[in-house]
C-alpha cells in the first residue's frame, strides 16, 4: 500500500493554499502521479489541490483510479466529490450512481420511494460482478439469519460459510451536513473501479449498500441556498429553516413513531435486506469522531452490541491516527441511552448501529475555522484537533472516506464473524424471554383507547415486531412490586405499565383477545426497548431524552409479565385486519352515543364526515347506562347509515345506539378553522403539529409571526390559532425578529426552485407590536390561542395571558421525561375522556402558578423558644393565645386573595371568577408520584404546579400548556388536550366559573 502520508511528511504544504503551490510541490505531485498510470491525473490532482493540508489525506483516498467507462463524480458534475463551488441536488446524485451503474455491472440501484413532497430517495448495491448478479441470494441468506427459528445451527453455519456481510452507509440525513452525498458518489466509483488488494478484498467479501442522500427534500433546499449565496455574496443568506417537509434535525429521531417517509425508507430496506452493519455519516464536530458513547448505554442492548461500537470504533481511531490524521476520536460526544435514532432501527434488527461525526463547512468553501474545546487533549482524544485549521469540504471528505474504508476492510477481514454475530444476536434475542426476561408484554383487550391500542400495535409490526392475540381467557402470576427507588415514595406500579400491580403476589387475569408480544422472537430486544419504562440516574447527561415508553405515552395500559408460562397461552398472529368490526345500524336507532375516552379515532371519526352533526354532552346522563360528560351524541335523522357504518367499521370507538337523543345540555363537536402559527427562527416543533393535525384530517392553514399584522382582524379568519414551541427563541425575538438587515427571502424562484412549505419574501420581521395587538384582539373577541411549551412562556411574558405567572423552577433536571400529571378540572371540555391522571412528556417547558399575589409556599418555621419544633411559642409577660386556625379560601380565591388581607386593599385587585384562570392539569402534589419514566430531579419544586391553563380573555381564551402534547409523534396519550379544545374552541368556559361555595348559616 503506498504511503502519501510519509511523502506529505517530507513535503509539509503541498496543497491548499489560496495562491498556487510552489514549483517544487507541484513537481512533485506531478511526478507522483506519473508513477501511476492507473489513477486518474487529473482528478488525483485535484484532491491535492482541494485538501489544505497533507495532514488531512491519506493512502486510502489521496488518488483517484482511472476507467475508460466508468464515468468520475468529476466527468459527470464538472467536479470532484468536496470540491469547491459545487454541490449535488438529491436528483443529480442518483444520476450519477445510475451511470455508474450502466457503466459497470459492479453495481446496482434501486428505488426505495418518495419523500413527502415526491423525490427519490435511492440504494446503490457495490460488490463484485458475481455477487451483483445473485443479490437475491444472498439476501436470502441474511434474511434466514435474521431469525435463528427457521434454521438449524448447522443450516446457519452453512449459510455463514456461504453467505457475504452487508454493510449499509446512509448519508445527508441533516441537511446542512453537505459532505457525505458527495463522498458516497467517489466512494462507489472508488468500490466499483479500484483494484487494490484493499479495494478488491471489499468488493468480494461484503455487499456495500449506500443511500446518499436521507433527507432527499432537505438537501435540494440546501442546494438552493448555496446557490442563492453564490448569486448574492454581498448579502446573508437566509437560514435553513425547513429541511425536510415537516421537521429539521428531528428527521433522527424519529425511529419509534417512524412518521417520516424517510424513516419508513429506511425501515423497509432494512427489513429486505437484513444488512449487519449501519453507519450513518454526520458533521457536526472535528475532526473525525467515530461513536461509541459515554454512557449511560441503552439497558436493553446486547452487551456484544455495545462491545462492537467499542471494538469497531478503537480499531479505526488507531488505524487512521497511524496514517497520521489528527483529531479522530471515540467515546466523550453521544450517549448511547435513547433509541429514536435512525441507526437504531438497524439496532433493533440485532444489527450493529453505528455514526460519524466530522468536520462540515456547511457550503463547499474553505474557511478558517477555530476548533474550540474539542482541541483539548483528554483521555479518550490524545490525538485532538488542530485548535485552528483551514478547513475545506474535501478535508472532510477525506476523513470520512478513509474511516469508510478501513470499517469495510475489516468486515471483509472477518466475514464469516459478522454473519455469525448477526445470527447469535438473534438467538440470544429468542433466548431472552427464558433467560433475562421478561417473557412477555400484555395490552389487556377492552380498555379504553382501542384506537391508539391499534395504532400502536400497528407500529410494533411495522418495526417487525410480532404481536399475538391470545384466544382465550388467560392469568398469569404476577411479583410482588419492588422495593420503592430512593425518592419514590412507594410508587408499586410494574415497570413497563401504566396500571397498578399487587402488593403481595398475586395472579392477574386478561381477557380473550388480549395482545401478547413475545419475547422469544429475534427482535424482543427493540420491543423491551420500547415498552419498558425508563429510569435514568440525575447525575447522567443525556443527549437526548431520557424516557418514552410506548404504552405510557399513549396513555394505553400495558403489563410487563415475567413467568414463563404465558408463552404457552394458545394464541395467534394478529394483523390489522382482525380489528376491523362489521356494523350495521337499525332504522329504529335515533342517535349513537360514543363514549369519549380520549381517543385519536374519535377525532378521525369527526373528520371523516364532516357533515355529521355531532354533539357533546355537557354533563353525566343515564340512557340505558351511565354516560359521562364529554359523550359524543351523533344524531341519526337524516344520516346515510350505510355510510357512517362503514366509517365507523375502521375505527375502534365504544359506540352504542339509543332510540333517541338523550335530554342533556350539548354543544357541537366541529371542525373550526385553524391557523398554525410559526416563527422564522425554528419550524421543527410547529412540523411535528402539522404532520398530527394532518394525521387527524384536521385542516389548517400556516401562518408566519410576520404576517399577522397584516392579517387584519384575525377573528374574521380563525377561529384557533395554534403556536407550537419554537426553540431557543426568547419571547422578545419573536416580537422583534430577526436584527435589521437587506431581506432574507424564502420563495420558491428559478433560483431557488425547491424553498418553500411556507414562503416569505423576508424572514427578518417579528410580530412586532402591532402583531401582538392583534394576537390580543382575536382572543378578546372569542377567539381561541393555543400556546405550547416556549410559546406558553411567550404568552404568559407577553401579557396575553393574565393572572398567570411563571414558576421558578430552578433545581429541577427533567431531560425528557414521562411524568404523571393530574387533572385538576375534569369539567373542562379540554380534559374530556381523560382519567383522574394521565402521562404527559415533559422537558424544559414552562410551569404556572395562578394568581395575583404571590403563595406562600415557604415552610412556617416557629421561632426559637420553649419546647420542641412543634410546640408552639408562649411569648412572656401576657395570656397565651394560640395561632388562629387558617381560614378555608374557595379554590378560585387561592392566589388572589390573602387571609390577612383588608378588603378595600384587595378588592381593586380581584379579577371577576369568570375571569380567573382555570387549572385543567397539575402536577401531583407528593413529590414521589410524579416521575412515571425518564429522569427527574428537583420534583419537590414541580410538585403541585399547573401544568395547563385555561385563561379567559375577554369572550375567548388563552390556553397554556407547560408539556408538549404532539412531541415527536410519539405522545398520542396526550393529544386530545389539543384536539379538544379545537373541536370545542367556542365553548371551553363550559362549567366556568364553579358556583361559589354555599356559606354556612
Amino acid at each position: 500500500m503506498r504511503s502519501w502520508i510519509f511523502c506529505l511528511l517530507l513535503v509539509p504544504a503541498l496543497v491548499g493554499a489560496e495562491s498556487s503551490p510552489g514549483v517544487d510541490a507541484v513537481g512533485y505531485v506531478g511526478e507522483l502521479i506519473a508513477a501511476h498510470p492507473e489513477w486518474d491525473a487529473a482528478y488525483t490532482a485535484a484532491i491535492r489541490d482541494a485538501s489544505t493540508d497533507g495532514q488531512f489525506l491519506t493512502d486510502l483516498v489521496d488518488h483517484l483510479p482511472a476507467s475508460p467507462s466508468v464515468p468520475t463524480p468529476l466527468a459527470i458534475n464538472g467536479v470532484i466529490a468536496g470540491g469547491a463551488g459545487h454541490l449535488t441536488s438529491s436528483a443529480g446524485v442518483a444520476a450519477y450512481m445510475r451511470a455508474v451503474a450502466a457503466a459497470s455491472p459492479r453495481v446496482r440501484v434501486f428505488s426505495l420511494g418518495s419523500s413527502e413532497e415526491g423525490r427519490e430517495m435511492i440504494l446503490v448495491a457495490v460488490a463484485d460482478e458475481a455477487t451483483i448478479a445473485s443479490l437475491d441470494e444472498y439476501r436470502a441468506i441474511t434474511a434466514a439469519l435474521s431469525d435463528p427459528r427457521t434454521i438449524s445451527e448447522d443450516q446457519a453455519r452453512r449459510l455463514i460459510a456461504r453467505g457475504k456481510p452487508i454493510y449499509y452507509l446512509t448519508g445527508g440525513l441533516h441537511s446542512p451536513e453537505t459532505g457525505s452525498p458527495e463522498m458516497l458518489m467517489e466512494l462507489v466509483y472508488r468500490l466499483a473501479v479500484e483494484e487494490t488488494p484493499l479495494i478488491r478484498s471489499i468488493r468480494e467479501n461484503v455487499i456495500t449498500l449506500v443511500t446518499p442522500v436521507l433527507e432527499v427534500d432537505g438537501r435540494d433546499r440546501m442546494v438552493d441556498l448555496f446557490h442563492y449565496a453564490q448569486a448574492h455574496p454581498e448579502v446573508a443568506t437566509p437560514p435553513l429553516v425547513y429541511w425536510g417537509h415537516y421537521v429539521a434535525h428531528d428527521n433522527n429521531r424519529d425511529a419509534i413513531g417512524m412518521a417520516l417517509a424517510l424513516t419508513r425508507h429506511v425501515e423497509q430496506a432494512l427489513a429486505t435486506w437484513h444488512p449487519q452493519v449501519m453507519h450513518d455519516l454526520h458533521e457536526s464536530i472535528p475532526f473525525l469522531y467515530i461513536s461509541s458513547g459515554t454512557g449511560p448505554y441503552n439497558a436493553w442492548l446486547d452487551p456484544l452490541v455495545v462491545d462492537e461500537w467499542e471494538r469497531m470504533a478503537i480499531r479505526e481511531v488507531q488505524e487512521l491516527t497511524a496514517k497520521g490524521l489528527p483529531g479522530v476520536w471515540t467515546h466523550g460526544f453521544y450517549d448511547g441511552w435513547a433509541p429514536g435514532y435512525l441507526f437504531w432501527l438497524a439496532l433493533g434488527r440485532n444489527a450493529v448501529g453505528r455514526f460519524y461525526e466530522t468536520f462540515g463547512n456547511v457550503m463547499p468553501s474553505t474557511e478558517e475555522r477555530i476548533v474550540g474545546s474539542e482541541s483539548q487533549r483528554a483521555w479518550f482524544r490524545p490525538n485532538p484537533p488542530l485548535p485552528r485549521v483551514r478547513w475545506s469540504l474535501r478535508n472532510n471528505v477525506n476523513y470520512q472516506q478513509s474511516g469508510v474504508l478501513l470499517a469495510l476492510s475489516h468486515v471483509a477481514a472477518q466475514r464469516q464473524r459478522y454473519l455469525e454475530q448477526y445470527w447469535q444476536l438473534g438467538r440470544r434475542a429468542v433466548a431472552k424471554a427464558r433467560r433475562e426476561g421478561p417473557a412477555a408484554y400484555v395490552l389487556p383487550a377492552g380498555q379504553k383507547r382501542q384506537g391508539q391500542l391499534r395504532d400502536l400495535l400497528a407500529l410494533l409490526e411495522r418495526h417487525g415486531i410480532e404481536v399475538y392475540r391470545a384466544l382465550e381467557a388467560f392469568q398469569v402470576p404476577l411479583p410482588a412490586a419492588p422495593a420503592p427507588r430512593p425518592g419514590s415514595k412507594g410508587d408499586t406500579r410494574e415497570s413497563g405499565g401504566s396500571a397498578p400491580v399487587p402488593t403481595s403476589p398475586g395472579r392477574r387475569s386478561f381477557p380473550p383477545g388480549s395482545y401478547i408480544v413475545r419475547m422469544d422472537q429475534p427482535l424482543s430486544r427493540l420491543a423491551d426497548a420500547f415498552l419498558d419504562t425508563q429510569y435514568v440516574r440525575s447525575e447522567e447527561r443525556l443527549y437526548d431524552d431520557a424516557g418514552w415508553t410506548v404504552g405510557l405515552a399513549r396513555n394505553l395500559e400495558v403489563w410487563r409479565v415475567t413467568a414463563v408460562e404465558v408463552l404457552d397461552v394458545p394464541m395467534e398472529r394478529w394483523s390489522p385486519a382482525l380489528t376491523r368490526r362489521a356494523l350495521a345500524l337499525s332504522p329504529r336507532a335515533g342517535a349513537l352515543l360514543v363514549r369519549h375516552h380520549a381517543d385519536t379515532d374519535l377525532v378521525r371519526l369527526r373528520t371523516a364526515v364532516p357533515q355529521l352533526v355531532m354533539l357533546v354532552a355537557e354533563q353525566p346522563f343515564v340512557a340505558g347506562e351511565a354516560y359521562a360528560a364529554g359523550t359524543v351524541i351523533v344524531p341519526l335523522a337524516g344520516v346515510d347509515r350505510s355510510a357512517l357504518a362503514e366509517t365507523l367499521a375502521g375505527l375502534d370507538l365504544p359506540v352504542t345506539a339509543v332510540p333517541s337523543v338523550p335530554s342533556v345540555p350539548t354543544h357541537p363537536f366541529l371542525v373550526p378553522r385553524v391557523a398554525l402559527l410559526h416563527t422564522w427562527f425554528s419550524t421543527q416543533d410547529e412540523g411535528w403539529f402539522r404532520l398530527a393535525l394532518e394525521e387527524l384530517g384536521i385542516p389548517y392553514e400556516s401562518v408566519a409571526t410576520s404576517e399577522v399584522a397584516a392579517l387584519g382582524e384575525l377573528r374574521q379568519r380563525y377561529d384557533v390559532i395554534l403556536m407550537p414551541p419554537f426553540g431557543a427563541a426568547r419571547s422578545q425575538d419573536v416580537v422583534n425578529g430577526y436584527p435589521d438587515g437587506p431581506p432574507l427571502p424564502w420563495r420558491r424562484t428559478e433560483l431557488t426552485p425547491n424553498l418553500g412549505v411556507h414562503e416569505t419574501d423576508d424572514m427578518r420581521p417579528g410580530l412586532g407590536f402591532a402583531g401582538l395587538a392583534s394576537l390580543q384582539a382575536f382572543v378578546r373577541a372569542g377567539g381561541v390561542f393555543l400556546a405550547v411549551g416556549s410559546a406558553a412562556r411567550f404568552a404568559v411574558e407577553m401579557g396575553l395571558a393574565r393572572y398567570v405567572r411563571l414558576a421558578d423552577t430552578e433545581g429541577v433536571k427533567v431531560a425528557g421525561s414521562l411524568l404523571r400529571a393530574t387533572v385538576r378540572d375534569a369539567t373542562s371540555p379540554v380534559a374530556y375522556g381523560y382519567d383522574s391522571t394521565l402521562p404527559v412528556y415533559v422537558d424544559a417547558g414552562p410551569v404556572f402558578t395562578v394568581g395575583t399575589v404571590p403563595s406562600a409556599e415557604r415552610e412556617e418555621r416557629r421561632p426559637s423558644g420553649r419546647g420542641s419544633s412543634s410546640d408552639p411559642d408562649v411569648p412572656q409577660g401576657r395570656p397565651f393565645l394560640p395561632p388562629p386556625e387558617p381560614p378555608v379560601l374557595d379554590p378560585l380565591d387561592e392566589g388572589f386573595i390573602r387571609p390577612e388581607g383588608l378588603p378595600f386593599r384587595t378588592l381593586p385587585y380581584l379579577p371577576q371568577r369568570k375571569d380567573r384562570p382555570r387549572v385543567i392539569l397539575e402536577f401531583p402534589k407528593g413529590e414521589g408520584d410524579l416521575l412515571l419514566s425518564g429522569l427527574l430531579e428537583g420534583g419537590k419544586v414541580l410538585a403541585g404546579k399547573a401544568l395547563v391553563v385555561d385563561c379567559p380573555l375577554g369572550s375567548g381564551h388563552v390556553l397554556l400548556f407547560g408539556n408538549n402534547p404532539m412531541w415527536r409523534h410519539n405522545t398520542q396519550g396526550s393529544w386530545a388536550l389539543v384536539t379538544n379544545a379545537i373541536l370545542q374552541a367556542a365553548h371551553l368556559g363550559v362549567g366556568w366559573p364553579p358556583p361559589p361555595p354555599s356559606v354556612a348559616p
